[in-house]
C-alpha cells in the first residue's frame, strides 16, 4: 500500500526519533560526551513535541490501515514526550555520579519513547505487538541501569521474567483472535464481530481475555500486581519516573483503543472488568496504608490511581465522549503528579547518595529544613489524594460524574471509599513532613540539601510540575478547553 506525502509528515515525530537515535549511536562509538548527547536528546524530544502541533490540521489520519492518529493521540503522545524530557533532565545529575557508561541510558530513552508513541497510535494487532516490546525491552535495561544500587538487577530480573509471561499470552491472544476474524485490523475485527456464530465469538473473546491479561499485568491490575511493589521499590527514582507514566499512559490508552473496537462483547466482560476495579481500587490503598518505604507505598498507590481510570472503561456508547474527556484530565494530574514525586526524591538522593531517603519516617521534620520543596511535595500528594483545589479533584470529579451517569453505584462507594482510604494514605507522609522540629533527628539529614536546588534544571521541572497541578486545579476552565478542542480534530 502506497503511503502518500501527508501521512508522512504525521510520522514527523517518528523520524526526529529514528534520526535522534541514529545520532546517538554514533556520537557514542566516535566520542563520549554525556553533556552533549543529554542536551542533544532533550533538544530532539523537545522538537518532536513542537512537531505534534503540525499534525492537528491533519488528523484524523489512517496510515497504512496500522496506525490511526486523531486528536486524543496527540494530547497523548505529547504526555509520553513531557515524561521523556523529565526523565532525562532528572537522570542528569544522577548519571554524573555514575562511574560507567552514561551515554547509553538516553538511548534507552528514546527507543522507549519511540515504542510508546507507536503503541498509542496503532491500529492493527502486529504493530501493536512490536510497538509494546519495543517500549519493554529498554524498560529491562533502564530498571537494571544503575547495577551498583541494592536491588536494581533484583527488580529488573522479576520484571523481565514476569513481563516475557505477559507478552506470551498477548502473543497467544492475538493469534487465537486472527484464527477466527483472519484479520488483525481492529476495525475489521469489531465488523466480523457482527456477522460471526456465537461460538466463533466465544474463540475471540477468549483471545481478547489473554490480550487484556497481558495489559492488566503491565499496568498492575488486581490480581496481577504481585510484582509492583518489589519492582518499584528495587528500581531508582529516576527511572521510575519514567516507568510509572510513559508506561502507566501508553499501556491504558491501549487497552481503551482495543475496548473501544470490541463494543459488541463488552457486555461479556463488563462483570469481569467491574470486580477488577473494586478490587484494585481497594486493596491498592489498603496495602500503601500500612507501607513506610516510599517507593513500596506508591507502587501499591499506584494500583489505585489506575483502578480510577478503569471506571472510564466501563461506560456506555452514549457517554464514550465524556470517558476519554475524564481520562484524558486523569491522566494529565497523574503524569505532572508521578514526574514531581519521583523528581524530588531523586533530587534528595542525589546528594545524601540514597541512604534512608526512600523511608516515610525520614521525612520527618522536612518542611523546617526545605519549606517550598516540602511544600511541593504536600501540593502533589494532595493532588493524588483528589484534594480540592488541585487537579487530582477534577480528574477525580470527571470520574464520579461518569459514576452517577451510569449508574454504577457498587463501583461508585467503593470509588468513595477507596479516596478516604488514600487520602489517609497520603496525610500520613503529610503530617511527617510538618512535624514538630525538637521531636525529630531529620532535620540534620537534609540540611546539606542546596539552598540554589530550584535554580536547578531538576528543581525547575519539579516547581512547575506542582504549579501547574495547584493552578490548574483552581482554575481548571483552559485545561478543559484545550481538552475539548482536541477531541474536535
Amino acid at each position: 500500500m502506497m503511503i502518500n506525502l501527508q501521512e508522512l509528515i504525521v510520522f514527523s515525530p517518528f523520524f526526529i526519533s529514528v534520526f535522534s537515535l541514529i545520532i546517538v549511536i554514533l556520537s557514542i562509538s566516535y566520542s563520549r560526551n554525556h553533556f552533549f548527547t543529554a542536551l542533544f536528546v532533550v533538544s530532539s524530544l523537545t522538537s518532536m513535541l513542537f512537531s505534534l502541533f503540525f499534525l492537528t490540521s491533519k488528523v484524523p489520519l489512517n496510515v497504512a490501515n496500522l496506525f490511526y492518529v486523531d486528536g486524543y493521540s496527540i494530547l497523548y503522545i505529547s504526555m509520553i514526550i513531557i515524561a521523556s524530557i523529565c526523565t532525562c533532565i532528572f537522570a542528569y545529575p544522577s548519571l554524573k555520579q555514575y562511574l560507567y557508561n552514561k551515554e547509553e541510558f538516553y538511548l534507552l530513552i528514546l527507543i522507549a519513547n519511540l515504542g510508546s508513541i507507536l503503541s498509542i497510535i496503532s491500529n492493527n494487532m502486529s504493530s501493536l505487538f512490536m510497538s509494546i516490546e519495543i517500549t519493554s525491552i529498554p524498560m529491562f535495561g533502564l530498571i537494571a541501569y544503575f547495577n551498583n544500587k541494592k536491588y536494581s538487577l533484583e527488580a529488573a530480573f522479576k520484571y523481565v521474567i514476569l513481563s516475557s509471561v505477559a507478552s506470551s499470552f498477548l502473543l497467544f491472544g492475538i493469534a487465537w483472535v486472527y484464527s477466527i476474524s483472519g484479520d488483525l485490523n481492529f476495525t475489521s475485527i469489531n465488523h466480523i464481530l457482527n456477522i460471526i456464530s456465537f461460538n466463533e465469538k466465544l474463540v475471540i473473546l477468549f483471545g481478547i481475555i489473554m490480550i487484556l491479561i497481558s495489559l492488566f499485568f503491565k499496568l498492575s491490575i488486581v490480581p496481577f500486581h504481585l510484582w509492583t511493589p518489589d519492582v518499584y521499590e528495587g528500581t531508582p527514582s529516576v527511572v521510575l519516573s519514567f516507568f510509572s507514566t510513559v508506561g502507566k499512559i501508553a499501556t491504558f490508552v491501549i487497552l481503551l483503543h482495543v475496548l473501544s473496537h470490541v463494543s459488541n462483547i463488552n457486555n461479556i466482560l463488563y462483570f469481569l472488568l467491574s470486580l477488577m476495579t473494586i478490587f484494585s481500587m481497594l486493596i491498592g490503598n489498603l496495602m500503601a496504608l500500612f507501607q513506610n518505604n516510599l517507593k513500596r507505598f506508591f507502587g501499591y498507590s499506584s494500583i489505585s490511581q489506575l483502578a480510577y481510570l478503569f471506571i472510564v472503561l466501563l461506560v456506555s456508547k452514549d457517554n464514550y465522549a465524556l470517558s476519554l474527556e475524564a481520562s484524558s484530565i486523569y491522566l494529565f494530574s497523574y503524569l505532572f503528579s508521578n514526574v514531581a514525586y519521583f523528581g524530588i526524591i531523586n533530587l534528595i538522593s542525589n546528594v545524601h547518595h540514597d541512604k534512608d531517603v526512600d523511608s516515610i519516617s525520614s521525612y520527618k521534620g522536612f518542611f523546617w529544613s526545605d519549606p517550598i520543596l516540602s511544600s511541593i511535595l504536600t501540593v502533589i500528594l494532595l493532588s493524588l489524594s483528589g484534594f480540592p483545589m488541585t487537579v487530582g479533584f477534577i480528574g477525580k470529579f470527571y470520574i464520579l460524574s461518569i459514576v452517577l451517569k451510569e449508574h454504577l453505584w457498587i463501583v461508585g462507594i467503593s470509588f468513595l471509599i477507596s479516596t478516604i482510604l488514600g487520602f489517609f494514605c497520603y496525610l500520613k507522609i503529610i503530617i511527617n513532613l510538618y512535624c514538630d522540629l525538637s521531636s525529630t533527628s531529620s532535620l540534620k539529614k537534609f540540611n546539606t540539601l542546596k539552598n540554589n536546588w530550584l535554580y536547578t534544571p531538576t528543581g525547575l521541572v519539579i516547581f512547575f510540575a506542582g504549579m501547574i497541578l495547584l493552578i490548574f486545579g483552581v482554575y481548571p476552565n483552559p485545561l478543559i478547553n484545550f481538552i475539548t478542542l482536541i477531541s474536535c480534530l
